[in-house]
């Protein structure tokens, strides 16, 4: 029974759905973040801004994905594993920076954001009450597009991103409580 069930476990690991994706992909506080753009847009620093910080690398510019169980697991390749480009600086290799906390071998993929150039766009929904996602190896994810502007702390906000991102997770979602609020208060002077 023990051969039956290790030969399934590597039959379904040989025939799931995968893909590569560009990207970095980082876990903080066991959120599973895909960071995307541009080439040159800042992930990679922005991702080495949020190690320094505590939370951990995965995969740095290429990350592979698999389905599994009805989620997507992400991962970096073999041989690029553990280590990060940075532009002006070169090839770094993480744990010897940050020691081993500050790595994954993978990570279950909860978010993607966008990272992309700042243009002054009205239509931009600012609330976040209306979520978006993108479908990766056939599962709906959310997706965040962030502006990315000069002197604007990237790392900060896509912190921020993901820990709101968790606190909806755990039933806090402080864009429908402040919509609620201001619609009450707004019934409240309607019907004095």
């Amino acid at each position: 029974s023990h051969f039956i069930n290790e030969c399934t476990l590597v039959l379904e690991e040989l025939t799931a759905p995968h893909d590569r994706i560009q990207g970095t992909m980082l876990e903080i506080m066991g959120i599973g973040v895909l960071l995307q753009g541009q080439a040159g847009i800042g992930k990679s620093e922005t991702a080495l801004s949020l190690i320094g910080r505590g939370y951990s690398l995965v995969a740095d510019d290429v990350t592979e994905v698999v389905r599994t169980g009805g989620r997507v697991v992400a991962f970096a390749h073999e041989l690029t594993r553990y280590h990060m480009e940075i532009r002006g600086v070169g090839i770094v290799h993480v744990p010897s920076l940050y020691g081993v906390s500050a790595i994954r071998r993978e990570a279950m993929l909860d978010m993607v954001i966008n990272l992309h150039p700042y243009t002054n766009d009205a239509e931009e929904d600012r609330t976040g009450l209306q979520p978006t996602e993108i479908e990766i190896l056939g599962i709906k994810t959310p997706y965040f597009s962030l502006p990315v502007s000069s002197g604007r702390d990237m790392a900060n906000i896509v912190e921020a991103t993901a820990l709101n991102y968790k606190l909806k997770l755990l039933g806090h979602d402080a864009a429908k409580e402040l919509d609620e609020k201001l619609i009450g208060n707004f019934l409240r002077k309607v019907t004095k």
